[in-house]
């Protein structure tokens, strides 16, 4: 889509006085943060900007009382990390990059925990126009370089201080979000098991079981809920039993897996647990990585498991067992969810199958409703739209399918909406425009205000108002960048910062390009200013041109 035609000279002037009034909008309201813009906000930067003088800021400086040492970590993504010594004691200072640090809600939380299972945040303030993390110096390091560990090590260290951690930062509403072996780390007498680093760790609000997130996440330790865009403390259990997996084996599950291979294993496969691994820790594995929260093991379930009890872990529901085989595209699939993912990669050949009742014949075995549903939806007109809906009666939790596509996250479609810039991703408009997107929010529940926002743009767009496919992007790749004039912007902030720094007929000039500019004004309306664009929107569109 071409952007909006350059006006002309003559017309400058006029225009000025009302992007004058836009800003002044702008400037004069604080935004909606309709999306957690607060926790967005922490996430500003991208992960390789690192300040150049970020080692001259750290190495011999006094930061807070606590002198710095030498760097251990150049770059986690969000901060330096640097060996300090005050009064002759080890600590870590984490000191975080520009613009980025903690969201308040968190920091507040996680200073109200009173665990010997959970690192401690001894300091915190600012420095060099940073903020900065003091945290104790765990001499003996983390999991992961001990592994494979004994499985005696296993049951009575690892488990039950994990275990206890993990009940403390839910009982204060955290969840982890990051449970993996390089974030479990020894004290100093090897006894105990301190959960550190809480990098993307979300607080949930109260009353609330689960929360809608950005997708930050470690593929593979990560429970399948979280590709759909929302955690819960059950999230935190998954991660334990993948954890406990590679420190029985001495390797990541998951080693030599692109992350979509990952993220099909974890939606879609049972885990394999090896043979050799001891019956009573396969057990657990099994029960921490159930792919139904709600069935799987959490905090009393592996409590009875350390006193010896007897508890079921529920099957996952059809199975291979007892059950023919559905003949497609000459494979042969078993269980419900194999089915379903094996049509949403072969979308022509599962009309087909749809209409010729080939698919409600087979599924009458799982049982008759299924068999009904899916007979129903010969009658619908739009048979993309029929495969859309079949595929989430066969599987509520499957991934967002469409025409052959597989979206195992939102940034995944904001990604590829942005890699067919300057031309629109026709597959996923339409997906939009036919509701897919809107279902697929509020069948999983997702944030209220991210689907009264996909809403609104899907309506939007209906109407043939196509700047709002920009918008979607935006919403949905929160880290995309707005380029102008091959400048890159991460927020308004910076945009404002740049626009300090031209001359009086530059930033004119700069000015009127960006009301020029659609995916300007929906950048903005993404940040969580959707009313005061939409405000902006109605004076230009008033104007006597």
């Amino acid at each position: 889509m071409k952007e909006c035609d350059k006006m002309s000279n003559s017309r400058k002037t006029e225009r000025m006085s009302i992007d004058s009034r836009a800003t002044e909008i702008l400037a004069s309201k604080e935004p909606s943060r309709d999306l957690a813009h607060d926790d967005r906000a922490a996430a500003i930067m991208s992960n390789n900007e690192i300040d150049s003088k970020s080692s001259a800021l750290g190495i011999g400086a006094n930061i807070g009382g606590y002198l710095v040492r030498d760097i251990i970590a150049e770059n986690t993504g969000e901060a330096t990390l640097f060996l300090a010594e005050s009064k002759g004691i080890k600590y870590i200072v984490k000191l975080y990059h520009k613009n980025k640090q903690p969201a308040s809600n968190l920091t507040k939380a996680t200073k109200e925990l009173a665990s010997p299972y959970i690192i401690k945040i001894i300091d915190s303030g600012i420095y060099s126009e940073r903020f900065y993390e003091i945290l104790p110096y765990f001499k003996n390091g983390d999991l992961q370089k001990y592994a494979p560990l004994k499985p005696k090590e296993i049951i009575e260290i690892v488990i039950p201080c994990v275990n206890e951690g993990l009940k403390e930062l839910h009982s204060k509403g955290i969840v982890h979000r990051d449970i993996k072996p390089s974030n479990l780390f020894y004290d100093d007498e090897k006894k105990k098991i301190i959960i550190g680093d809480f990098g993307i760790s979300s607080v949930l609000e109260s009353g609330l079981s689960v929360r809608a997130t950005t997708m930050s996440r470690t593929f593979g330790y990560a429970a399948p809920e979280t590709a759909n865009g929302f955690v819960s403390k059950e999230s935190d259990y998954y991660s334990l039993g993948i954890t406990v997996l590679h420190l029985l084996t001495g390797q990541d599950p998951f080693l030599g897996m692109t992350d979509m291979e990952i993220l099909f294993q974890t939606i879609n496969k049972t885990l394999i647990v090896p043979a050799s691994i001891d019956n009573r820790l396969q057990k657990l594995i099994k029960g921490l990585t159930l792919k139904d929260r709600n069935d799987r093991w959490g905090y009393e379930e592996i409590v009875k498991w350390l006193n010896g009890e007897d508890i079921d872990v529920k099957e996952a529901k059809n199975s291979k067992r007892g059950y023919k085989p559905y003949n497609f595209n000459y494979n042969r699939y078993y269980g419900l969810e194999e089915i379903s993912m094996a049509f949403a990669h072969d979308w022509e050949n599962a009309k087909k199958h749809l209409k010729r009742g080939l698919v409600d014949k087979n599924i009458l075995q799982y049982g008759e409703e299924y068999s009904v549903d899916i007979a129903e939806l010969r009658e619908e007109p739009d048979q993309d739209l029929a495969v859309y809906k079949m595929i989430y009666i066969l599987n509520p939790t499957a991934p967002l399918c469409y025409k052959g596509k597989v979206y195992y996250d939102l940034e995944s479609i904001g990604r590829q909406m942005r890699e067919s810039l300057p031309n629109f991703n026709g597959e996923i408009r339409e997906l939009v425009i036919k509701g897919c997107l809107q279902d697929f929010l509020t069948r999983n529940n997702f944030d209220e205000n991210l689907c009264k926002r996909v809403s609104e743009i899907t309506e939007k767009l209906k109407s043939k108002d196509n700047k709002y496919y920009y918008a979607l992007m935006y919403l949905l790749s929160p880290d995309s960048k707005f380029v102008i004039k091959n400048q890159e912007f991460d927020t308004l902030e910076s945009l404002a910062n740049y626009m300090e720094a031209l001359l009086p007929h530059e930033i004119e000039d700069f000015a009127n390009d960006l009301v020029d500019n659609q995916r300007f004004i929906m950048w903005v309306y993404s940040q969580g200013y959707a009313s005061q664009v939409n405000e902006w929107l109605d004076i230009y569109e008033k104007a006597e041109w």
